[in-house]
């Protein structure tokens, strides 16, 4: 009686509560195997990420208005003795010397040949070999393989050979324009052109020094180098032909050595310079790239705006005084409104900075906002590695109860039957 009541106990509690804890257990672990299924799923969603736009960019505060100067100032001005303004108009001259450039060689290409050898065909009929065959040459001498006295009786050009010391023009010409990466024949060709064009504004004894300062000319790059040239020869329309080499050597100088490419500068000046007489243009050329220069640092903006006003002055004021008219107008603008330049300088300043503020701190949003957006992806991928191994622990458990379940029930079905075979022994 004693045994069938443990039998009875162990069979209610002890094999039912076991089965309710694991099916308890399953329930959890199927649980658990569904949420990892879900997270997964949410971490292949791309994540958001926050759109960061730019700030509009301010007006910038509007320049004070200039002090004007009236044309009576400037004939005030005005200095009346001859020498004085001689004086002045020299000292408005300014000589740059010569960049040297070292020569490079560089592998030729060939394409645009046949251009090249046209340009320099042109060339030739601008500056002739008969006229200038030391430049075409180069320099050298004479050597006579058979003897010099052959060749006196002979005078036959076989009978002689001439040794170069220095490169001809072509030579020059080719490595040249290679040290400054003009490579193509294409590119060589139309230097060529531009060079033919400047040169047809000279006279032809002036033609040989000419090609040599525009061959070793250049402005940073090809396209900058055409477009400098194009400036060149349109600007040297307006000069007199005495003053026409000065003016190529301070113009080519200009554009050379200015912090900024000088174009903008020399298309002002062709703008405005037919409104002098021909004899002022070369010394009102120079003091507008003084000014430029020394005092608008090399604004085009201001240097235009300033000399526009004093143009109308031209036509009250005598042709041979124009040029150090426009230099005492300078002097006197820059009198009367001192103050305004550094004003403007201090508005363009806080403008830039204030650029700059706006792209730093748009940069640094755009930074933030995809380091956060990198943060949310490395998060689900987190999240996706928990996930899986959740799944693998759930299925790992839900098989483990399965079994154990099995063999609970295996062992108690054992012990009814094996209870139920004792009952029925004892009956009998």
């Amino acid at each position: 009686m004693k045994n069938k009541y443990f039998s009875n106990l162990e069979n209610k509690y002890y094999y039912g509560i076991s089965r309710t804890f694991w099916h308890i257990s399953a329930v959890i672990a199927v649980i658990g195997f569904i949420v990892g299924i879900v997270i997964i799923g949410w971490s292949y969603l791309p994540p958001s990420k926050k759109e960061v736009f730019k700030a509009p960019i301010p007006e910038k505060t509007a320049y004070p208005p200039q002090a004007s100067v009236q044309i009576s100032e400037i004939l005030n001005a005005l200095p009346k003795d001859k020498l004085k303004i001689e004086e002045i108009k020299n000292n408005s001259n300014n000589n740059t010397p010569e960049v040297k450039q070292e020569v490079k060689q560089h592998a030729r290409d060939t394409t645009g040949l046949s251009n090249f050898e046209n340009s320099i065909s042109n060339l030739k009929n601008l500056i002739p070999f008969k006229d200038f065959s030391t430049l075409w040459r180069g320099n050298g001498y004479y050597i006579y393989p058979r003897g010099e006295a052959i060749y006196k009786v002979k005078k036959l050009e076989e009978h002689r050979e001439f040794v170069t010391t220095s490169p001809g023009l072509l030579e020059q010409i080719e490595e040249r324009t290679d040290s400054n990466e003009f490579k193509s024949y294409e590119e060589k060709a139309e230097l060529v052109e531009k060079y033919n064009k400047i040169l047809g504004v000279f006279n032809k004894s002036n033609r040989d020094e000419i090609i040599i300062s525009l061959i070793r000319f250049k402005n940073r790059d090809y396209k900058k180098t055409i477009s400098s040239l194009n400036s060149l020869y349109n600007i040297l329309q307006f000069y007199g032909k005495d003053k026409l080499v000065s003016a190529f050597e301070n113009n080519i100088s200009f554009l050379l050595f200015n912090k900024n490419d000088g174009i903008p500068l020399l298309k002002f000046e062709t703008e405005i310079l037919n409104n002098f007489s021909k004899t002022e243009r070369f010394s009102a050329s120079n003091i507008i790239k003084a000014e430029y220069t020394n005092y608008y640092n090399n604004n085009i903006g201001g240097i235009r705006e300033n000399t526009l006003n004093f143009i109308p002055f031209l036509k009250k004021i005598d042709t041979v005084k124009q040029s150090i008219a426009l230099n005492f107008y300078y002097e006197i603008y820059k009198s009367k409104n001192g103050n305004r330049r550094q004003q403007i300088q201090q508005i363009d300043n806080d403008y830039r900075k204030l650029i700059r503020q706006i792209d730093a701190d748009f940069n640094a949003s755009k930074i933030e906002a995809e380091e956060a957006f990198q943060g949310k992806k490395q998060n689900k991928f987190t999240w996706r590695s928990d996930s899986l191994k959740i799944i693998g622990i759930a299925l790992g458990t839900i098989l483990l109860i399965t079994l154990i379940l099995l063999l609970l029930s295996m062992i108690r079905n054992v012990n009814k039957l094996a209870q139920a075979m004792l009952e029925n022994n004892k009956s009998n």
